[in-house]
């Protein structure tokens, strides 16, 4: 009996193919909005800007120092320190004050005793001193008073001086106790009194009586100064000046 023989084909093997999932449709409405913060600009500091210089003080009514020609008036407070000892503080038997120290438009300087060797010492005087403007804008410096720890007015008050006669009063000392009180108005000396103080240092209460011509009530400017010496070479050794308008008594 025949056997019945054949091929059979082999199956072909199936073939794995990946399908790749369908792409996930995305709703764009649904996608939530970032909001980029824009950064705040560090703000840069202003530059600063130069203070600007003091404006002068208005022309001081009142004042020791200089008078006249202003186109001459020292233009630095060290200038007008120096003159004032110079051509006022007894000239060449004054020291010569110390750098002045400014504020703005005031400004103070030290006058110095002298002692026997000429050397600077103590305090003879304290200048004080303002800057002022000029008719054509320039700026000066005057003194308006000169005050000494020695020679304290305490009447008359500045600018209450009475035409024809004043009472001096305040305390302070000087050689001997002697200190030398004057006024003066534009034309010169007007009046000259002493008054006794203390002696060595030591303040003491003065009072003396300071008469002088009858002055028309105008409102002329005057000075009052009070000053002591050395007993050694007659160099300033005090001095206080004080700007004094005179009224009339009445």
């Amino acid at each position: 009996m025949a056997a019945a023989c054949g091929n059979d084909a082999d199956e072909p093997e199936e073939v794995a193919v990946e399908v790749e999932p369908e792409a996930e449709v995305v709703d764009l409405d649904e996608i939530p909005e970032v909001v980029i913060a824009t950064p705040t600009p560090t703000p840069i500091p202003a530059t600063p800007t130069a203070a600007p210089d003091p404006t002068a003080l208005p022309f001081p009514e009142l004042l020791v120092w200089p008078r006249f020609e202003p186109e001459t008036w020292p233009r630095t407070p060290d200038e007008a320190a120096a003159g004032f000892a110079q051509q006022v503080a007894r000239g060449e038997r004054a020291a010569e004050p110390l750098p002045a120290a400014q504020s703005g438009t005031s400004a103070t300087a030290v006058l110095p005793r002298l002692a026997e060797d000429g050397s600077p010492f103590g305090v003879a005087t304290r200048i004080h001193m303002q800057q002022v403007q000029l008719a054509d804008g320039s700026l000066a410096w005057v003194v308006i008073s000169a005050q000494s720890d020695d020679i304290v007015v305490e009447a008359p008050a500045v600018g209450e001086l009475l035409a024809g006669g004043t009472l001096v009063q305040g305390e302070g000392n000087g050689f001997e106790g002697t200190i030398v009180f004057q006024i003066e108005d534009q034309d010169g000396l007007l009046g000259l009194a002493l008054a006794q103080g203390g002696a060595l240092g030591e303040n003491l209460p003065f009072e003396t009586s300071l008469p002088f011509d009858e002055r028309p009530a105008s409102g002329d400017w005057a000075t009052l100064t009070g000053f002591t010496d050395s007993a050694v070479d007659g160099s300033l050794s005090a001095l206080t000046m004080l700007p004094m308008r005179l009224v009339d008594a009445s």
